[in-house]
């Protein structure tokens, strides 16, 4: 349009539109020349959407500029910008054991403080997404428990066999923060399990994000922090902090009653370090406290351990 208008008011169409409206001999000319630059003037003035697209594309760059859009188009929406890989690390046999084992998972996303928060959190889960917000996220959440068995710091006592909960989620703010809560609990076990895991468990937490320097591919350093609480019910704390009287007897431990409450809370980091504009490191550290009754039960003060300690590292590719 700039360009027509251009055209407009140059002094060839005022002196067209004259002969126009004078009816003199030139019509059929000025006419002509009308329409041939009425038509040069619509080629220039082509939609940026219509032109044509080369090879030139950041997505066949070797060097591009980082860009949401900057993605080959044959990858599926669900796989851009998500890292692929495997991570390696240790995690505790279970709470308040103390004892720490090998684990291995996926690679994750630490690139803002929604997608931070499923990694660093305490009360893992598998978290869905039914509501997909840029401020609001809400889902359902579900995880099988593992059987814990009666050894090491609880020998003598209960063995708890797996069970499977599920619950809900939802998570609110913006990139650089975001707060959620989340609530678990028991909804299935085979019947022939004696004694499944049980009770309730909600979570409170906090997810700040920044970006720090860029390196490979021009790509930011993602580091990630998250702090989070965790209180139960009286069916989980009791079940797996409580000692029964004939727990007691078989343990040479005191008998001991876990009531509902705080649980215990964690703080962790991740970090990711770009290599380059598809391969990165990342790795990540965390810490949880037990709470309360919690860290006060006998098996947890004289074998275990009231602090577990997590982490991984890890090496992953991104379209």
């Amino acid at each position: 349009m700039n360009s027509f208008n251009a055209l407009q008011n140059s002094i060839f169409f005022r002196f067209c539109r004259r002969a126009l409206v004078s009816r003199a001999p030139s019509n059929l000319v000025c006419s002509g020349a009308f329409v041939g630059l009425a038509a040069l003037a619509m080629a220039l003035s082509t939609p940026a959407s219509a032109q044509t697209v080369t090879l030139r594309d950041p997505a066949f760059d070797l060097n591009p500029v980082p860009s949401n859009n900057n993605t080959a188009p044959w990858v599926p929406g669900f796989l851009r910008g998500r890292p692929l890989g495997l991570v390696v690390g240790i995690k505790p046999s279970f709470e308040g054991s103390g004892d720490l084992i090998p684990n291995y998972g996926l690679a994750s996303d630490y690139s803002n403080g929604f997608s931070a928060r499923s990694p660093l959190q305490t009360m893992g889960s598998i978290d869905i997404p039914l509501l997909d917000m840029p401020m609001l996220k809400l889902g359902i959440a579900g995880n099988l428990l593992p059987e814990i068995k009666a050894e090491g710091p609880r020998e003598g006592l209960d063995r708890l066999l797996p069970s499977i909960t599920a619950g809900a989620w939802g998570s609110a703010g913006v990139e650089t923060l975001s707060v959620d809560v989340k609530v678990l609990g028991q909804v299935w076990a085979p019947e022939l399990f004696e004694n499944p895991r049980e009770g309730y468990e909600a979570q409170f937490g906090m997810t700040f994000y920044t970006p720090l320097g860029r390196l490979g591919g021009g790509r930011n350093v993602d580091l990630a922090f998250r702090a989070d609480v965790t209180i139960a019910d009286d069916a989980y704390m009791n079940q797996h902090f409580g000692i029964s009287a004939s727990e007691a007897a078989a343990s040479g431990l005191d008998a001991f009653t876990a009531s509902a409450g705080l649980k215990s809370m964690g703080v962790g980091a991740g970090l990711v370090l770009p290599l380059s504009r598809n391969f990165e490191l990342q790795g990540k550290v965390g810490v949880t406290q037990l709470l309360h009754d919690a860290a006060a039960s006998p098996w947890v003060v004289e074998r275990g351990e009231s602090t577990d300690l997590n982490g991984n590292i890890g090496f992953a590719f991104r379209f």
